[in-house]
């Protein structure tokens, strides 16, 4: 099938349009979750960062807001404020619209009549920018377009189908990014990958990215990293998904499946359900809801790599 994607005026290309309130910090996530209540459309993420952190932790955080405010997914970004924050909003805010023409836009608590005001504000934001998305239509777009994230469960890394799995996603000509600890994913590429930093992109047709603590926090970075969708490969039961890239379950231990045939988008069982599982990704990449869509799971873990204090 033909791929269907949203053209940005900044050059990039996004599967969903979403509108995203992220708070850049913990005291502002309250105005965060009272929108995304009031306005359904609203992608948000819950988080205990942006104050009383340190060093790396400090600009790694910064640096994964940065690139979820500009994730390809997203229209337009609100980032929210407190006024008084290590990750400073209005920095944030101003490093966002130089690096990018994408729609970022500010609010700060301290400085909009409190939490009322705020959200009165955010409320205009949402009005101004639906009526914008409302004549966007989707295009055709290829396979090329695309990053596509891929985990597997522990274990599953040097198993023959999700290598081949990644194979047939690489043939296809979309760009992945892998956890580095599953690096046997890409076990059929005899050049050395790029590994980065957590949440980092890197320019390769496929790349290595270091994980997580688990795989909420894996998934987290591979967004951050410019996944447009997640594909996730295991043999147990998971409930998560994130806000901003669809995640695509499939089970590959038959038992599981039956048993819990609702948390699954598929079954892997053979390389004869690849063409399938291909057809899946082309139709919830051109705006089919995943399982994890479905549900609404919106979840957001972030790597802490020292202390917080």
């Amino acid at each position: 099938m033909t791929l269907m994607g949203f053209l940005r005026k900044d050059g990039s290309l996004g599967i969903r349009n979403h509108l995203f309130a992220m708070p850049a910090v913990v005291c502002a996530n309250q105005v965060a979750l009272d929108e995304a209540q009031k306005h359904p459309q609203i992608k948000y993420i819950e988080h205990q960062h942006g104050c009383a952190q340190i060093g790396a932790d400090l600009e790694q955080t910064r640096q994964v807001m940065m690139a979820l405010a500009l994730h390809p997914n997203v229209y337009a970004t609100m980032i929210v404020g407190l006024g008084c924050e290590g990750v400073i909003a209005r920095n944030l805010y101003k490093d966002a619209r130089a690096k990018s023409q994408k729609n970022v836009d500010l609010v700060v608590i301290q400085e909009s009549g409190g939490t009322l005001g705020t959200e009165n504000q955010i409320d205009q934001w949402v009005s101004q920018r639906e009526t914008e998305m409302a004549p966007l239509q989707r295009s055709p777009i290829q396979w090329s377009d695309l990053v596509v994230g891929v985990m597997v469960d522990p274990g599953l890394a040097k198993a023959a189908l999700p290598q081949s799995c990644v194979q047939t996603l690489f043939e296809a000509g979309a760009r992945v990014v892998l956890p580095a600890n599953q690096r046997d994913l890409a076990a059929s590429w005899t050049t050395p990958l790029p590994t980065v930093d957590y949440g980092n992109a890197a320019p390769n047709p496929v790349w290595l990215m270091q994980p997580g603590a688990n795989e909420l926090e894996t998934a987290t970075g591979l967004t951050a990293a410019g996944a447009h969708l997640l594909l996730h490969l295991t043999a147990h039961p998971h409930a998560f998904g994130s806000p901003l890239a669809p995640t695509v379950r499939w089970c590959v231990e038959e038992p599981c499946y039956h048993q819990f045939h609702g948390d699954f988008d598929g079954q892997l069982q053979d390389k004869l359900d690849l063409p399938r599982l291909m057809d899946q990704l082309a139709h919830i990449a051109s705006g089919q809801h995943s399982v994890a869509e479905t549900y609404s799971m919106d979840d957001f873990a972030l790597y802490r790599i020292g202390p917080t204090v």
